[in-house]
Parts: C-alpha cells; sequence; structure tokens
C-alpha cells in the first residue's frame, strides 16, 4: 500500500496526459465514493461549510456533479461547477485548497484572474469569484496545519503558480484517489490506508506551496474596485423594488459612473446594470421556492422592481429555463 503510494501523482499525471482529465465518466459511487449531482437551487447546500454562496449567470444543461472521499483529517472532492458568481467563504480554523482540474483559465477572485493556479482558502476570506463557464476542480478541505509551509500564510485567499509538472503531480494523486474510492473501495477500509492516501495529499501540496510563486499582493486598485462593488450591492438591496440609473447608483457609492462600470467589469465581468439583474433574478427565484405561503409571481416580481410582467418572465425564463410560475409551483409542490 505505502509503495504504491509513493508512486499514485507519477501514475495518476501519466494518466491525465494519456487521457485527457478525469471526469466523472471515470467515477461511479461506491462504500467509499459519494456521488451526487444537484441542480442549482440545491447546490447552495454543499457550500455552507464553506459560508459561500452561489449566484447562477446561466442555466446550462449540464447537471452540476460532485465526488466526495472522506478521509480521516480531510474532505476530498471534485466537482464540476456551473457558470456564476460565489461570494464570502468564512473557513473558521479550516483551510481548502483548489486545484484546477481543466483548462478553463477565465475565473477571477476579487477582480484577479486564477487562469491555471492553485487557490489556498484559509480563515475567513472576503472573496467575490467570478466563474464565467463551468469547472473541473479538485478541493481538499482540512484543518489549518501549525507547521510549515502553512504557518506563512496569512488569512485570506492565496493563488499559487505552480511547476507545471507539480500541478500535473497534484492533478494526478487526485485523479488516482477518487479513481481508487470508486472501483477498489477496498482499498480503503483500513483506517491505516485512508491515512496513507491523505498524507500522501498532504505532503504533496505542501510540496506545491513550496515550490511555487506566490502571486504578488492584490493591487490597491483592485482592492477599492472589490469595495466599491460591496457598497453598489449594499446600495441596491436597501430598497430592491427601486432600479435606480448607473448615474444615481455612482452617486450613491460616491464615485463616477466610469469608476463604477470599470470596478463592476473588473470584478463581475459585467455592467452594473447587468450585475443588478443577475442579482435581482436570483433573489426572485429565491424567495419564489421558500417565501410566505401566500406568495404570487406578481408580489415576488415588484418586491425586485420588475413592473413589466411580461418582460420580466422573458428575462426570468432566459435566465433559469423556466417561467416564474413555474418555479413557483414545484416549490409549493415541495419539489
Amino acid at each position: 500500500m505505502d509503495r504504491s503510494h509513493l508512486n499514485i501523482a507519477r501514475d495518476g499525471a501519466q494518466k491525465i496526459a494519456a487521457n485527457g482529465g478525469l471526469s466523472f465518466q471515470g467515477l461511479r459511487p461506491s462504500a467509499a465514493l459519494e456521488l451526487q449531482s444537484y441542480d442549482f437551487d440545491h447546490f447552495g447546500e454543499t457550500e455552507r461549510y464553506a459560508g459561500a454562496s452561489s449566484m447562477p449567470l446561466s442555466v446550462g444543461t449540464t447537471a452540476i456533479m460532485r465526488a466526495r472521499l472522506s478521509l480521516p483529517n480531510m474532505t476530498l472532492s471534485l466537482v464540476k461547477t456551473f457558470p456564476r458568481i460565489i461570494r464570502g467563504y468564512d473557513l473558521a480554523h479550516a483551510v481548502a485548497v483548489v486545484v484546477p482540474m481543466d483548462h478553463v483559465t477565465a475565473t477571477r477572485i476579487n477582480g484577479r484572474t486564477i487562469g491555471s493556479s492553485i487557490v489556498i482558502l484559509k480563515g475567513a476570506s472576503d472573496c467575490l469569484v467570478y466563474e464565467p463557464e463551468g469547472r473541473l476542480i479538485g478541493v481538499a478541505y482540512f484543518s489549518a496545519p501549525g507547521r510549515e509551509p502553512w504557518g506563512q500564510l496569512s488569512d485570506g485567499y492565496h493563488l499559487l503558480n505552480a511547476a507545471p509538472g507539480m500541478l500535473a503531480s497534484l492533478r494526478g494523486l487526485i485523479s488516482t484517489t477518487l479513481e481508487t474510492a470508486a472501483y477498489d473501495p477496498d482499498v480503503l477500509d483500513e483506517p491505516a490506508s485512508r491515512a496513507v492516501v491523505e498524507q500522501s495529499l498532504l505532503s504533496t501540496v505542501d510540496a506545491a506551496i513550496r515550490t511555487s510563486v506566490t502571486s504578488a499582493a492584490a493591487p490597491s486598485l483592485t482592492n477599492r474596485y472589490r469595495q466599491i462593488v460591496v457598497d453598489m450591492e449594499e446600495s441596491i438591496r436597501r430598497n430592491l423594488m427601486i432600479w435606480p440609473k448607473t448615474t444615481e447608483l455612482a452617486e450613491q457609492v460616491g464615485v463616477s459612473v466610469r469608476t463604477l462600470q470599470s470596478a463592476t467589469l473588473a470584478i463581475c465581468g459585467m455592467s452594473p446594470n447587468r450585475y443588478s439583474r443577475v442579482l435581482r433574478l436570483w433573489s426572485v427565484r429565491k424567495q419564489l421556492r421558500v417565501g410566505p405561503a401566500a406568495r404570487s409571481v406578481k408580489s415576488c416580481a415588484i418586491a425586485h422592481g420588475f413592473w413589466h410582467l411580461s418582460e420580466f418572465a422573458a428575462s426570468y425564463r432566459a435566465a433559469f429555463g423556466e417561467l416564474p410560475s413555474e418555479t413557483l409551483q414545484r416549490s409549493l409542490r415541495g419539489e
């Protein structure tokens, strides 16, 4: 067992290179591996442990997938995501290591391009992640070790530019570990076996930290843009029934229209008006699903500034693939 895991990263990296990457088609549920699919309404339940919440940008046709392996002191997951904006992250005394398992590079965190970097989230992190297309990511979640190199990482998020070989090794280790859990779960029956797998993962992450180049701190302009977006969203949420113009939003936030537009584009990848619409549509959907029993489509729409109901219904259907009345009826049926 020990000797096989000394070579697991190398063998897994070679498999990824040969097969073009790990996918959910190569996994199956087992006694060791939990495999589930979600719609975006219920995916939020899986984010609570990380103190995060996702707001979808588009529905798409692919189910959100997650494979999860529980180890003695770590949870290892593979997640197929969807176009979204993620807010938050409060991991208390834990860390999450997010490893890109595909070649999607358009994601930004607080306005900074992630590219193919490994992301480490430690403790409380004030993050807004713009993910314009679905990704395949590996996530290792565990308590922050007291030893180095972890002690040098402050609370917040860190982007590690790993060398290609190191990134391939980490991807390979994740791939082979999950495939072992899927097809040979008996290997992981013994606590000692799970401990060896966990230690292999931790050692490889340690090596990735030591040999990676940590991206420079976020520039002051990016930090300012992040705060502008926070202030803009607070202004919008204060009265969702009123839809202010961009000039009015800029005045409320205390910046110029150009600065507001630049900040929202840098952090959220869209204009202030579109961001306001996405935010309101998602808020309407949540109210339709879990609001008061006497709620109606009309009352929910108007409460969020949508006064023209036919236009609202069209926008809602374009965003979520169904009419708001269909969302409400499914909720009332308990679906």
